[in-house]
């Protein structure tokens, strides 16, 4: 299973998704119609369930707010 990482931009997704992969976390930048339900741009970042607490907290700690967390089926 997976879930997105729901960001403020496209461009706050992609340094979160430089700052995770030099973490050695994969993600992949998504967007979708689940995404805007929970903020309008749509952009996310697709990491794995085990992944994804570690990946969130790196990214508070870097100043990259996290708007929010969508189960991606």
């Amino acid at each position: 299973m997976n879930w997105i990482l729901v960001l403020s931009s496209v461009t706050y997704a992609l340094k979160a998704q430089e700052l995770l992969g030099k973490r050695q976390i994969y993600s992949s930048l998504t967007r979708s119609a689940a995404i805007r339900k929970v903020r309008g741009c749509g952009y996310g970042l697709r990491v794995s369930a085990g992944d994804r607490l570690r990946a969130e907290k790196l990214l508070r700690e870097a100043g990259i707010r996290v708007l929010g967390t969508v189960e991606d089926r």
